[in-house]
């Protein structure tokens, strides 16, 4: 009986697969169907309950089955295996190479862990999670790890070798020279396409690895195109022949023909910016703003006459104004322009434009001296010129002056040369010997290094960062001890600079004491302190045999020492600056003086007279 009832369910339940009524036989089907992926769904959940779902990947990183813990520690060792791949970035015979380290690249791993994990759980509906977790069985799903990382650092990593290897198009141009317009016919290029690259590099980054990224170039097309030179040509004479006169409140100035034609630009036809997608555009010939704007900039100094700061000491300890601002009166550019423009392009063939004007106000005065934050003295330098001959110390004494009360706003870049003007007989210089192609030699401003060896110290006794320095020819010892802390300046180059990195202005001052120059940085102290090393001198060299060369300018025999010897040398400082603890600045100052033989004239005149003819 039992067999039987078991039977005949059985074969009820058959019965159900090969019913005759597809209603009945699909339902059935359809039931163990549902049957079969609910209980399939049911183990893959368990197995995988508080664990990552399969084929959820960061580049070639399976995380599958992982606990929330196991998947941070993988991360974890993920991103410090990270930080010792290379990126290498690759055209041709030029490569450059940077970490992940170098682009201060972080890797959010709490996040990116919540990410992964949550893949399948923490979507937007049930629906959505549902289907993740399905996918998840079959299909992979890649995933980037949350991370941030310094744009501009990468940016620059790629600009270093596109730079490189970049051959951009030229666009077409004209300019006046000698009073005759030469063209530059426009040429295409090929440019490194940097979005691509930097696309490519985050992609590495991203999966946890480093390879090789091979640069292929682009075409790069010219914006603007010559066209027709002779109607460019007729265009320019046409314009040449225009009559002007500026008028301002203490002078006037009728333009001839060549200033005229400073006025005028080279630009595309119709005008605005130009761009890769758009059709290359014609150049052309017209009067422009910025050419306007250039030549009246030209004329200020008969036009303008332009604010001044007040000259601020410290005296007592404190701050204070020994010479009063000026309110100052300029030409109002872009107004000015336009009104140029406009009388150039109408109907009035003999125009006269009166300038606008506009105040110009100091940045400082009396009420916002507190402002300035200069407090305290946050630098000091000091060496010693004693044994300097007259002239020398006349323009040690005049540079110093020309340097005392220098400002420098929070942010700004100090150029010494900038500062310092022009250095001629205009300027209250004498002549004296500097060093110059290898050679040492009379000019205007001898001496003047020694004010910017000061002023370099002071710069590092202040912790300031020193962006631009040059150590002499050969050494020389007003500068020494120390060796290697020695900064050349010779008008425009070699300069002497710095960036004020303080959260306030800084004031210089300077003074000549007896035979010494003495600078002091005044602004604001945010903590950092300075060290310089003691120098590391090697490769020494001494000078050698003495050079003789004839001159017919001293009588026959008579010798003039015209160089003394010195010995060549490498000396190399490190430069440190730290604050709370924190190397803020590194700089390591590396100075190679050259071996310098003395050097003698030998008279050749027989018909000059002895200079120091022998006592009788």
């Amino acid at each position: 009986m039992g067999g039987e009832t078991k039977k005949t369910v059985w074969g009820r339940v058959v019965g159900l697969y090969r019913s005759t009524k597809p209603a009945i036989k699909y339902s059935a089907w359809t039931l163990s169907v549902v049957a079969v992926l609910a209980l399939g769904y049911l183990g893959f959940s368990l197995r995988y309950l508080d664990r990552v779902y399969p084929n959820v990947v960061i580049g070639s990183n399976q995380f599958q089955g992982m606990t929330r813990e196991q998947l941070t520690s993988e991360l974890t060792k993920l991103t410090i295996a990270q930080g010792e791949q290379k990126i290498i970035l690759r055209q041709g015979e030029e490569t450059l190479e940077f970490s992940s380290k170098d682009i201060d690249w972080q890797v959010d791993l709490e996040t990116t862990a919540n990410q992964i994990f949550g893949y399948g759980r923490e979507d937007t509906s049930r629906l959505i999670s549902f289907f993740h977790q399905l996918r998840s069985a079959f299909i992979k799903t890649h995933l980037d790890p949350v991370s941030n990382y310094d744009e501009d650092l990468l940016a620059a990593k790629v600009s270093q070798i596109a730079d490189k290897i970049n051959n951009p198009a030229i666009n077409a141009s004209a300019e006046l020279v000698s009073d005759k317009l030469v063209t530059t016919t426009e040429k295409s290029g090929e440019v490194v396409d940097e979005a691509n690259v930097t696309n490519q590099a985050l992609a590495f980054l991203n999966s946890f690895t480093g390879g090789t990224i091979t640069i292929e170039k682009r075409l790069d097309t010219p914006t603007i195109v010559l066209g027709n030179v002779d109607e460019l040509t007729a265009k320019l004479e046409l314009l040449s022949v225009r009559q002007l006169t500026l008028k301002w409140a203490t002078g006037n100035k009728k333009l001839n023909r060549k200033e005229i034609r400073q006025l005028v630009g080279y630009p595309p036809a119709g005008g605005g910016q130009t761009s890769e997608s758009a059709s290359p555009k014609f150049l052309t010939v017209a009067f422009t703003a910025e050419k306007v704007q250039n030549y009246l900039t030209g004329i200020s100094d008969q036009t303008d006459s332009p604010a001044a700061e007040p000259q601020l000491v410290i005296k007592d300890g404190q701050l204070a104004i020994v010479k009063a601002s000026k309110i100052g009166t300029v030409v109002d550019l872009a107004v000015s322009a336009e009104a140029i423009l406009g009388a150039l392009e109408g109907t009035d063939v003999n125009p006269t434009i009166e300038l606008t004007m506009k105040t110009q106000t100091p940045t400082i005065n009396e009420a916002n001296l507190a402002t300035l934050g200069i407090k305290e003295r946050i630098g000091y330098g000091e060496t010693s010129f004693a044994g300097s001959p007259a002239n020398r110390r006349h323009n040690i004494t005049n540079g110093v002056s020309i340097l005392q009360s220098a400002l420098i706003k929070p942010g700004e870049t100090f150029s010494t040369i900038a500062k310092l003007g022009a250095i001629d007989n205009t300027t209250g210089y004498l002549p004296e010997l500097v060093i110059k192609e290898n050679r040492t030699t009379p000019e205007f401003g001898g001496g003047l290094c020694q004010v910017s060896t000061t002023l370099f110290r002071a710069m590092m006794n202040a912790g300031l960062p020193v962006t631009e320095r040059k150590n002499h020819s050969y050494r020389v010892s007003y500068y020494e001890p120390p060796v290697g802390l020695d900064a050349t300046i010779y008008f425009p180059k070699p300069d002497l600079k710095f960036v004020n990195d303080t959260p306030g202005y800084i004031l210089i001052q300077g003074r000549v004491v007896g035979s010494k120059v003495q600078f002091e940085f005044w602004g604001t102290s945010d903590g950092r302190t300075s060290s310089i090393t003691a120098p590391i001198v090697s490769n020494i060299i001494q000078p050698g045999e003495p050079i003789y060369a004839d001159t017919d300018t001293l009588p026959k025999g008579e010798q003039k020492q015209i160089e003394k010897p010195h010995a060549g040398a490498t000396a190399v400082v490190t430069y440190t600056v730290t604050r709370a603890g924190q190397v803020i600045n590194k700089q390591v100052f590396k100075s190679v003086y050259k071996v310098w033989p003395a050097r003698f004239l030998v008279g050749t005149n027989e018909s000059l007279l002895p200079t120091n003819p022998p006592t009788p």
